[in-house]
């Protein structure tokens, strides 16, 4: 039961915050931009050097908390459970508090660990804590749902009645659906600012739209009672498909769009920017012209109708992507619109990719998510289908990021049909949270690409000597700054499409090392 309390905290990942800038205010004498453009490096470097040895504080205090769990949990295996209940009652009331105790220790561990090693002021920020508490309440949520399911399990506590299984089981899904909705509501707390971002990221920007109805849009579900019914049962699903694509086009540039007016919290995905109703035209105009991309996830609303007009008049076309969600009966009328407006989509001529005999047994391959619209050279606009797509990485966050792998497979397809790079690269906190829980097997270094040195733990995982070589290996790794870890493990492109001078000037951006 510990692994599966291991699995749930230690996959997901949130989006966390970059440093916080000093306000620098500027002297009275126009005389002295120079002392002014010194101030602000000294303030920069100033913040630098204090972030380092506050995310350190914070990583080591997560470990400390992530052993105390796993000390904790190893105390269970003093408890003998073949013993009746009656027989021996507080060693059962002992075994539960244990587990309740260790699964904090840990919930408490991973997200300290986790502020420290993406630098989140959780020690300085007001706004930080308040995500962190949210986080753990969501935590707490699920570890009652997994203590639950453990006591179901156990035959010696005789919860074999059926009378009350229905009602457990709603209770046990609304109780799951909102810890990871809190989980989710605590992640709000740490996205960067689209102001924050654009002064960060020198590179042009990818231009987000969409209807604001599409942000509630966690799951793609078609219409229909029995559909909507099952709605609790994807409790686990906590990222959406913005999230997803927003993850992809940032190999681009910073993905931007504009934010909900009113809403408490930014959504997770694109970061936000805010404007007024009287100037999100003129701002949405702006930024056309100045992004690298601008991606349009379809619908009907007149709003949208109006920004894929200037769009369509004022970018162009090989810099668009429409992104259509959904079954064809909810794409059916931006599908008429778009033909009406711009002529007749034609399939993309992209082979399809040899479907493994388990997905046509369970007619998946016949099921398609969405679609996405692009202009061929010759401006003519293409479809390629958002289809099911599995990966081993997919596979192990399916029920958390169902259309993960589908939407980059298709994604990938459009890059390459423009001529985008496809860069793939390795994430820190992945690796480290690989190297904690998969330390007997050395996850890590399959996932790193040095799969010689993977294959060899593996074989001797029996001895759990990689064990303790992998968990000095997740200490390292979690030491290392941001920067340290992208020059030891580069970006790498895994589809070379650009060539000469165009790839040497972006890829001198991007640091990316072509391969």
């Amino acid at each position: 039961m510990s692994d599966l309390g291991v699995s749930v905290f230690g996959v997901t990942v949130a989006q966390i915050t970059a440093c916080q800038r000093l306000a620098i205010t500027q002297p009275a004498n126009g005389a002295s931009d120079m002392t002014t453009e010194l101030r602000n490096d000294v303030g920069e470097l100033s913040i630098n050097i204090e972030s380092k040895p506050r995310a350190l504080r914070l990583k080591i205090a997560g470990l400390v908390f992530i052993v105390a769990s796993f000390i904790t949990f190893a105390q269970l295996d003093n408890v003998d459970f073949d013993t009746p209940v009656a027989a021996a009652p507080l060693d059962y009331v002992f075994a539960a508090s244990a587990w309740l105790v260790a699964a904090h220790l840990l919930a408490v561990g991973l997200i300290i660990f986790l502020a420290g090693l993406k630098d989140v002021p959780l020690l300085t920020s007001a706004r930080a804590r308040r995500g962190a508490l949210q986080k753990l309440a969501g935590s707490t949520l699920i570890i009652l749902c997994f203590g639950y399911a453990y006591l179901v399990d156990t035959p010696e506590l005789h919860f074999s009645e059926e009378w009350y299984a229905l009602p457990s089981l709603a209770l046990f899904l609304i109780t799951a659906h909102a810890g990871f909705k809190l989980l989710r509501s605590g992640w709000k707390y740490d996205v960067v600012s689209a102001e924050q971002l654009l002064e960060t990221d020198p590179r042009r920007p990818v231009l987000y739209l969409r209807s604001f109805e599409a942000d509630s849009k966690i799951v793609l579900r078609p219409d229909g009672f029995w559909n909507k019914a099952t709605m609790l049962f994807d409790y686990m699903v906590t990222f959406s498909p913005e999230q997803e694509l927003a993850e992809i086009l940032n190999q681009v540039g910073p993905v931007i769009a504009i934010g909900k007016p009113g809403e408490p919290l930014p959504e997770l995905g694109a970061a936000r920017l805010y404007v007024s109703d009287a100037d999100w035209k003129a701002k949405v105009t702006d930024m056309m012209a100045r992004s690298r991309l601008v991606i349009i996830r379809t619908g009907s609303t007149p709003n949208l109708e109006w920004e894929i007009e200037q769009a369509m008049t004022h970018v162009p076309r090989r810099q668009i992507l429409f992104v259509s969600l959904g079954d064809a009966k909810e794409t059916a009328g931006f599908d008429q619109y778009f033909e009406k407006r711009f002529g007749r989509v034609l399939p993309s001529g992209k082979r399809r990719a040899v479907t493994p005999p388990w997905m046509k047994l369970m007619s998946i391959d016949e099921h398609a998510f969405g679609k996405i619209i692009y202009f061929d050279e010759a401006l003519h606009p293409r479809e390629e289908p958002i289809r099911p797509a599995f990966s081993w990485m997919g596979l192990a966050l399916c029920l958390m990021r169902p259309y993960r792998d589908s939407i980059q497979t298709a994604t990938q397809h459009v890059f390459s049909s423009l001529e985008l790079p496809w860069i793939t690269r390795n994430s820190q906190t992945t690796a480290v949270l690989l190297a904690m829980f998969g330390a007997m097997f050395g996850l890590h270094h399959f996932y790193l690409g040095d799969r010689r040195r993977g294959f060899k733990h593996l074989a001797l995982f029996w001895t759990t000597i990689p064990m303790f070589i992998n968990l000095y290996d997740m200490v390292k790794l979690a030491r290392l700054e941001p920067h340290e870890f992208d020059e030891r493990y580069p970006p790498r492109q895994a589809i070379p499409s650009l060539t000469g001078r165009e790839a040497a000037l972006h890829f001198s951006d991007l640091g990316v090392i072509p391969t």
